[in-house]
């Protein structure tokens, strides 16, 4: 039954609006037909005079409602809802002035209009409720004029055929307002929800460009890493490989020469600053630790100055 019923609220249009009017119709359509059925054999067991009038009728309202459905599910809204509410408009006047000879009846029947006007307003656009609710003035005033009723006679009847058409204009205008009310809110969050859509696709954009950035930036800044390493690297083998160099030249500008097992000879040449005598001495007491030398001879001819 739920499957059926999910298959039978399906209206073939890409408009939320006109699927929202069209599944209106379908469920007033089944209530209509369901009443109808009903109201068959009530008719047949209640009023057997005018029982074949008023099957008919609803045999009649069967076969509308139906269409309407058909209609209203391929997507043909407005169609099926202008169909759906003249259909109750006429069937309203035909229950009213065409099985009845009661001016009371005929008096007071009318307010029942106000229904097809309802209906309207829940089913068509608010601009159409205007055309239901000329086309049920039309047809009340044409009625009362068949079944030869005077219009605005005396005090009683012109009271109730002037709140007859008072009612039915003002809920027109109250189905107007609130379908423009409705019309709105849907037209605002359709709205809203095209902007949330754009936002969300710019964000989506906005996501992947900052991934694809940050996987670039990331990129550049390993491969940034890889080269500072490298370059540190290179630096500490080139400073290794200077201050081997230095202690080489220290050691060459400092030279310790064994002449015997305990003699050590040290040739100076050149000017002796701090940092120089500094290296003489580490050296020279390097040596003679090594070595066990007893003395130490320091040839000092190739110095140019020596400071006292």
């Amino acid at each position: 039954m739920g499957s059926l019923l999910s298959w039978l609220m399906q209206i073939q249009h890409p408009n939320e609006d006109v699927v929202r009017r069209g599944r209106i119709i379908l469920v007033l359509a089944l209530f209509a037909n369901a009443m109808a059925i009903i109201a068959i054999p009530l008719v047949l067991i209640a009023t057997p005079q005018t029982a074949f009038e008023l099957v008919a009728v609803n045999l009649l309202g069967l076969v509308v409602y139906t269409a309407v459905t058909i209609l209203a599910r391929k997507g043909l809204v407005s169609v099926s809802g202008v169909v759906f509410a003249s259909v109750i408009s006429l069937l309203t006047l035909i229950a009213t002035f065409g099985f009845s000879n009661d001016n009371t009846t005929s008096y007071s029947s009318p307010f029942f209009l106000t229904f097809p006007i309802i209906i309207a307003g829940m089913v068509l656009k608010p601009a159409l409720v205007w055309l239901a609710f000329l086309f049920n003035l039309a047809g009340l005033l044409i009625a009362w004029r068949l079944t030869g009723i005077p219009l605005f006679v005396g005090p009683f009847e012109s009271a109730l055929q002037s709140a007859a058409i008072l009612l039915l204009f003002g809920t027109t205008l109250f189905a107007f307002v609130g379908g423009r009310i409705t019309e709105q809110a849907l037209r605002e969050t359709r709205r809203f929800r095209e902007e949330a859509s754009r936002n969300a696709f710019r964000f989506t954009a906005l996501n992947a460009g900052l991934e694809m950035e940050i996987v670039e930036r990331t990129t550049a800044l390993q491969a940034t890493l890889r080269d500072l390493e490298q370059r540190t690297a290179a630096q500490a083998r080139l400073l290794a490989e200077n201050e081997q160099q230095r202690q080489v030249i220290r050691e060459l500008s400092v030279p310790v020469l064994p002449v015997r097992d305990t003699i050590l000879v040290i040739p100076l040449i050149g000017p002796l600053d701090p940092a120089r005598l500094a290296d003489l001495q580490q050296q020279a007491l390097r040596q003679i630790v090594q070595t066990g030398a007893c003395d130490l001879l320091l040839d000092i001819t190739g110095v140019p100055a020596i400071d006292p």
